[in-house]
């Protein structure tokens, strides 16, 4: 169950349960994040809809649990009638309603976004026309101006994916490799600040560096954390100009690498990776996040938050892949064959909303 379907199937349930057209009640999005009792997802619905159905309610008690009891009774009805389905519904002090998907559901999750990665976390298939923004960043003066440039792309490639009309074809899964234009292509001269600097970390770290932070005019020795410089330069590139985990840029490149090849191994006949159900409930709930996450960049034009949370996908695929009960405890894992494409999937489209490629093997 994506969290697509889940919205709308708690939607149902809340119109169904107070008599409203289904019009009147909010679009909110379940969320892994906020979820407790070990469940797979919880949503802030009830509290939002208190103000629509105040009247309906019995003038005694919390109207937050009020409504959320209602609409867990009406999810239990529609599971009854053999309209859904799921493991356990738990409401909770806050007046959210707490979702723990079955093991067949959490299958279906992750092979929706192994399937198609954009139409996974947009909801819609990216088959129309027109052309994806791509700034040349040389051209710019002050490397203040590329990164200008570079947000410029990641905002209106966001938007395009997720607003208006149906976006034009975007990342496939043809083999890319680790090359880059200015590291390793014949760029001609490059003279300005930013030129060099381009030329020194490459476009790959450049765009991400500049779609990390937070300001939108960061001062010169302001950094990230670490050596990750906000405007990494020729006589400052900090940790851009590495190819190791110091790099985020690097880091998430590798691990849509990794995972590329995980999958391709498995194909091949090897045997799927295990781990234990901790080290896999983690980049499970992560991809639930996907949607709702790249919908609260676009509608904030904020792509640091894509950035981050590609970062956080990246390293629970990490310690999924490195889980030590794999070698110490076989017994206590479970294998998972979807989900390395499934993280391949959102972080190739992830990383292609922000202008960057993702290479294909390690």
């Amino acid at each position: 169950m994506t969290p697509w379907d889940l919205e709308a199937l708690v939607r149902e349930a809340a119109a169904r349960a107070h008599g409203l057209d289904p019009a009147e009640v909010p679009f909110v999005w379940p969320r892994h994040d906020h979820a407790g009792q070990g469940a797979d997802a919880a949503t802030a619905l009830p509290p939002r809809l208190v103000s629509t159905v105040r009247a309906r309610l019995p003038g005694r008690g919390d109207p937050r649990l009020l409504v959320c009891g209602r609409i867990a009774a009406e999810l239990s009805a529609m599971r009854d009638e053999g309209l859904c389905d799921f493991a356990h519904l738990l409401g909770d002090d806050r007046g959210f309603l707490n979702l723990t998907l079955t093991e067949g559901q959490r299958h279906a999750l992750l092979s929706a976004a192994a399937a198609d990665g954009p139409h996974y976390l947009t909801g819609r298939s990216w088959d129309g026309d027109g052309s994806w923004p791509t700034s040349t960043l040389h051209e710019a003066g002050p490397v203040a101006q590329a990164r200008r440039l570079a947000r410029a792309d990641a905002r209106a490639r966001i938007a395009l994916a997720t607003s208006g009309q149906r976006p034009p074809p975007g990342p496939c899964d043809a083999a890319s490799g680790w090359r880059d234009p200015y590291l390793d292509g014949d760029p001609g001269d490059l003279v300005t600040p930013a030129g060099r600097a381009l030329r020194t970390v490459g476009e790959a770290s450049a765009r991400v560096a500049f779609c990390r932070s937070i300001p939108e005019h960061p001062r010169e020795s302001e950094t990230t954390g670490g050596d990750l410089p906000v405007l990494p330069s020729e006589g400052r590139p900090g940790a851009w100009v590495r190819l190791t985990d110091a790099n985020p840029a690097f880091r998430l490149r590798y691990a849509h690498a990794h995972a590329v090849s995980l999958s391709r191994w498995a194909e091949d006949g090897a045997m799927p990776h295990t781990a234990c159900a901790e080290h896999t409930a983690a980049p499970r709930g992560l991809l639930f996040d996907g949607p709702s996450v790249l919908d609260t960049a676009a509608r904030r034009e904020e792509p640091h938050i894509l950035v981050r949370y590609l970062e956080a996908l990246a390293s629970a695929y990490d310690e999924w892949r490195t889980c030590p009960a794999a070698s110490s405890s076989p017994e206590r894992t479970v294998p998972e064959p979807a989900l390395p494409a499934a993280v391949a999937g959102v972080l190739r489209t992830g990383l292609f909303l922000l202008g960057v490629s993702a290479p294909t093997r390690l």
